[in-house]
């Protein structure tokens, strides 16, 4: 019979279950020869053993094939000149040369239509993984912005125990506040054994600050439960919460343990909801007491806790910052990213003041934070902000914003600005403005930004800052303005970050003398290595 229907048949492979391959490739063996007796072994994914596959007529042989020799059967290799799949052992003898040639002419093609299929899978499941992990970071996105807008305790527990049950496929859930060095169960859904989480369970999550999960057998907080988890909530000093779910339901209905995906996401989930809790908390007490004084202190440590701590150290570039509030709480938001070798600085004014600011800076940061671990470039970080601010907040709150990127090997600078101040950049003896592209965050949903790019060579200065610089008033309520500024950068060009943002901050302060300041001063300078 010609090769080429022998090839033919075993095409269909390529169209079959990998665990249909053994018997598919002998059929086609003892199809188009003269044996009508053999067996086909294939080497299992992970391993060298090779197993039985399949075998037919009066043959005797074993399961597993581990090279050794088989008398009386003619053996074909099933391999490319990078994997070997297998083999297939004819029972009987050739009659000629050109039936050999076509049989191992067989196995090679075999063999290449298993290495296809197999990276064809690998392709699909990669891209599969891909795609999930992506929904992950798209659901846990739009999930901490929507109950970051939740202020109201009981509402907000309500929304954290229905996302954690569609997040795991789990049947029951809870969630515990800390109170003392205890954690007293505040909502559930399914009864929880007693009132407080169990001991081990707090000793466990306060020693190792990890998720711990239990299998059928353990002494379960939720009665005849077969496996649950619990997940630590950290503040920003230590564990203020647990989320707690139980009995993970399979796509088949059956209960099973959680796997190390769920966990995962649970943790991710706790992040969130920690920056949640903490914004219920303090704008409850905040409501209790009453008291103006109070909610702007309470405001004023979110914002501190937001704020960087420290500047980031990056070879070859100076940084320095300025931030200095008009009241105890500020609107204004800068903060760093770092990523491949690519700094990026950002500042914002938020609109209004207070605690209503300080909330939706709040939920800037967790969205920030969220878009940039995605590795999604400036242009795309603000269009999704945009949409989301957009969405869940107030119609009479947006954002003014700048976004900056460094990168000092390309030596180029990448930006948008989304309705704030023009920034500087200090080239030579040139001194240029990036003027705003795009209307603020928050104002219009359907809104895009589009990055823009420009050369930025060592030595290089940027200058990023609020309102509040040139805008400053003195006594005659003239403002600092632009030109000013402009005056200043041009007359010490060649200053360093630390000096030029003593300089502007010592100018506006020289300006404005007894007058009030009434809005916030934020400076954000970078100057390149020369």
């Amino acid at each position: 019979m010609p090769l080429s229907e022998f090839l033919h048949d075993l095409q269909q492979i390529e169209r079959a279950h990998i665990g249909a391959h053994g018997p598919l490739i002998l059929e086609a063996f003892t199809r188009h020869t003269p044996f009508d007796a053999g067996a086909i072994w294939l080497r299992e994914t992970r391993g060298a053993a090779m197993k039985l596959a399949a075998k037919c007529g009066d043959v005797n042989v074993d399961d597993v094939l581990d090279g050794g020799e088989l008398p009386g059967m003619l053996v074909v290799p099933i391999r490319t000149s990078k994997e070997d799949h297998g083999v297939v052992a004819l029972s009987g003898e050739l009659s000629s040369d050109e039936e050999l040639q076509m049989l191992r002419a067989a196995g090679v093609f075999a063999g290449t239509l298993m290495t296809n299929q197999r990276l064809a899978q690998e392709a699909r499941e990669g891209d599969f993984q891909l795609k999930y992990r992506l929904w992950e970071l798209e659901s846990l996105y739009d999930i901490g912005l929507s109950i970051a807008a939740t202020l109201n305790i009981e509402e907000l527990a309500d929304t954290i125990l229905f996302r954690m049950i569609s997040l795991t496929n789990a049947r029951r859930a809870a969630l515990f506040l800390r109170e003392s060095e205890r954690f007293r169960v505040y909502r559930s859904f399914g009864d929880v054994r007693g009132e407080f989480l169990d001991e081990e369970v707090t000793l466990a999550l306060m020693r190792e600050g990890d998720p711990i999960s239990f299998d059928e057998g353990a002494d379960c907080i939720f009665p005849g439960c077969a496996s649950f988890v619990a997940v630590p909530i950290k503040g920003s000093n230590d564990i203020i919460g647990v989320l707690a779910a139980a009995d993970r339901e399979s796509r088949d209905g059956s209960i099973g343990p959680f796997q190390a995906n769920e966990l995962r996401l649970l943790s991710l989930f706790a992040s969130q909801v920690a920056i949640a809790l903490e914004n219920a908390r303090l704008h409850r007490e905040a409501l209790e007491k009453q008291a103006m004084e109070r909610e702007l202190e309470l405001a004023a440590t979110i914002q501190r806790d937001i704020l960087p701590k420290a500047l980031p150290d990056v070879p070859g570039i100076e940084i320095a910052t300025l931030a200095k509030p008009a009241r105890q709480v500020g609107g204004d938001y800068h903060a760093f990213f770092q990523r491949e070798g690519v700094l990026t600085m950002i500042v914002a004014d938020v609109a209004g003041k207070s605690m209503p600011a300080a909330l939706l800076v709040s939920a800037l940061h967790a969205a920030m934070h969220l878009l940039f671990a995605e590795g999604r470039e400036i242009g795309d970080v603000a269009t999704e902000l945009n949409r989301h601010i957009h969405q869940w907040s107030a119609e009479n709150k947006f954002v003014t914003m700048i976004m900056v990127s460094i990168d000092i090997e390309n030596e180029t600078l990448r930006f948008v600005n989304a309705g704030h101040n023009p920034c500087y950049i200090l080239a030579g003896d040139r001194l240029e403005q990036m003027k705003s592209h795009g209307l603020p965050i928050g104002i219009l949903g359907m809104s895009t930004y589009v990055t823009q790019a420009r050369p930025f060579p060592a030595g290089s200065a940027v200058v990023l800052y609020s309102d509040g610089i040139t805008e400053a008033e003195n006594e005659a309520g003239e403002e600092f303005d632009n030109e000013r500024l402009e005056a200043l950068l041009r007359e010490h060009i060649d200053a360093g970050a630390n000096e030029l943002r003593d300089r502007i901050a010592a100018a506006v302060e020289d300006f404005t003398g007894e007058a009030p300041q009434k809005d916030d001063e934020t400076l954000v300078i970078a100057r390149v290595s020369g």
